[in-house]
Parts: C-alpha cells; sequence; structure tokens
C-alpha cells in the first residue's frame, strides 16, 4: 500500500507539473495598481470600487511603431504591469510588431509563456527550434496563425515586399524574453574561454561579440 501511495503521489507531481502555469484569479477581476509599492509576486490590485471600464479597454496598438532601426522592427506592448492593468492575474500579455522590408525579430525564448501569432498584414516566415535541434518553419500571410511553444527558441522576418504586422497573444502574464546572444551580453561577462570552447570560438572572436551585444549603460 506505501509503495502504492508513493507511485501515486509521483503521478500527482508530474501532472500538476506538467500542467503549471499562471495561477487562476480568486476574484472577478485584479485590476493592476500600477502606482503601489508593494512587491508580491505579481501586482497589487486596485479596489474594486476604483477599477473602470476603461481598465479593461486597451488601444495601444492603433498606431505603427518606428521600425527605422538596424533590425527593422518595432515592439508595442499590451502588458498588466506596463500599459493594461486589466491583464492583471488573467494569464496572458500581447504584442504587436511592426516589421519594415526584411525586418527580424532576432531568435529568443520566452521563458514563463507559449505564443501564438497572427499575421495582420504582410507575408512573415516564422519558425521554431526543439529541444532535439529539429527546426519547423513556414511562411504566414495575413490571417494566418501559428503557435511558439513555451520556452523553444523562435524568430519572425518579414519576407513580403513591403511593411508587415504580426499580433501575438502569450500565455503568461510576465512571458519573459531572452535572446539567444544572452551569453555574450551577460553583465559581468561570462569568462571568455568558457564561449570560445562552447561556440569553437577563438578568444578574439568572442570579445569582439561581448562588446557588440553589452547592453547599452
Amino acid at each position: 500500500m506505501a509503495k502504492l501511495f508513493a507511485i501515486l503521489v509521483v503521478v500527482a507531481s508530474l501532472v500538476a507539473l506538467a500542467s503549471a502555469s499562471d495561477a487562476d484569479p480568486i476574484n472577478d477581476y485584479c485590476v493592476a495598481d500600477l502606482a503601489s509599492k508593494v512587491t508580491i509576486n505579481g501586482l497589487a490590485c486596485k479596489a474594486a470600487s476604483s477599477a473602470m471600464s476603461e481598465d479593461f479597454a486597451f488601444r495601444g496598438f492603433r498606431k505603427d511603431g518606428d521600425t527605422n532601426n538596424p533590425l527593422g522592427i518595432a515592439l508595442a506592448p499590451g502588458f498588466a504591469g506596463i500599459n493594461y492593468p486589466g491583464l492583471n492575474t488573467l494569464g496572458f500579455a500581447l504584442a504587436k510588431f511592426n516589421y519594415a522590408k526584411g525586418g527580424l525579430v532576432p531568435p529568443h525564448t520566452h521563458p514563463r509563456a507559449a505564443e501564438v501569432i497572427y499575421v495582420v498584414k504582410g507575408e512573415v516566415h516564422v519558425g521554431f527550434v526543439d529541444t532535439a535541434g529539429k527546426l519547423f518553419a513556414t511562411s504566414l500571410k495575413r490571417g494566418d496563425f501559428f503557435v511558439f511553444p513555451k520556452g523553444l527558441v523562435h524568430f519572425q522576418l518579414n519576407v513580403g515586399s513591403g511593411h508587415a504586422v504580426t499580433i501575438s497573444v502569450l500565455n503568461g502574464q510576465n512571458p519573459g524574453v531572452q535572446f539567444s546572444t544572452a551569453v555574450f551580453a551577460a553583465q559581468p561577462s561570462i569568462d571568455t574561454s568558457v564561449l570560445a570552447r562552447a561556440f569553437q570560438l577563438k578568444d578574439m572572436d568572442v570579445m569582439d561579440l561581448q562588446t557588440k551585444f553589452k547592453p547599452a549603460a
């Protein structure tokens, strides 16, 4: 009986881990109080009596962003902790990308969320790489969707003849983002010999990459 109980505990634990995501809300809503100084695993709620209809509306995607930069993209977030307090505790976030011709969202991951991307305008080549190293990639046009599984490296590239626009929904309030160049941008820097050996580069090449991707002061 004890052995059976132990097996059931292990199975239950694995199921719990497999289904883990943002916690379910315990109220009808919890509009984020962006002025609060309280630090919790999430955002403090405004009093329900002070919640307004505008807290649940979002108009941040109306304008196109400036894509005049080396990557040719502009990001507009719709996050509970930035500009959409009505999303607090609901377990998802939004993002809009504008792409100049050839615009690229470089390889990156979201450690706390999967992402569904929808093409509003243009043609965008998207893809992700699984933990076995297999690439899943395709080109999308207006009205098409694609999903990036949680935590896997993925990218987006405008392959159309002009401007492109996508909107993403991520199933985490604070999905996080980490670019594939993070090991070269780390502060303090990762030891050059570690990166040189890991990527089979010369020390000088590693130092050049660390300089290139060093965060702006």
